[in-house]
């Protein structure tokens, strides 16, 4: 086999433009100009949103008389109340939320379409609510959700498990 046909580990493309990104001044990286400007109009929003959390948790502890060097501190906390939760309760309501939404259901018709799985509304509101559930419920959860028994418990326990490592 001819080594010219082999494609060359490094390659050099001339004819794709490439336009330099900054921070604060200083050079970042270098993006395709057809994705640049979503770029930076993502991340200029992002730090304004950034702004307009740090003065409305600086107003919130001027309000309580609390000190005002725990701003981040509050801030770090409502970032991750508003996160998407991985594990636990939490989570499985999302997924329960997500579910509802892929099958373009009212509430009332997925609080049926779960009971015909045998997953009461009671026990649908108690998940809803973040109260525990038992180990019976998986069998029904699981082919609501339609995902394996085992993953569902890893999303369930999962923060108990990291917690523990």
């Amino acid at each position: 086999m001819s080594l010219r046909n082999e494609p060359l580990d490094w390659q050099l493309e001339t004819n794709n433009p490439y336009i330099p990104v900054y921070h604060q001044g200083n050079l970042v990286g270098f993006f395709k100009p057809e994705y640049a400007s979503e770029i930076i109009k993502f991340l200029n929003e992002e730090e304004v949103l950034k702004k307009a959390l740090k003065m409305a948790c600086t107003d919130l502890i001027k309000k309580l008389g609390g000190d005002p060097r725990k701003v981040y501190y509050l801030m770090d906390k409502y970032i991750k109340t508003s996160e998407r939760p991985k594990h636990g309760i939490r989570a499985i309501a999302v997924l329960l939320q997500d579910r509802q939404k892929e099958l373009d259901l009212s509430n009332q018709e997925f609080t049926k379409f779960c009971d015909t799985f045998k997953l009461s509304p009671t026990e649908l509101n108690n998940i809803y609510a973040g109260q525990a559930f038992d180990d019976s419920l998986l069998a029904p959860l699981s082919r609501i959700l339609g995902m394996g028994k085992e993953r569902l418990v890893e999303v369930r326990d999962g923060s108990e498990q990291q917690s523990n490592t």
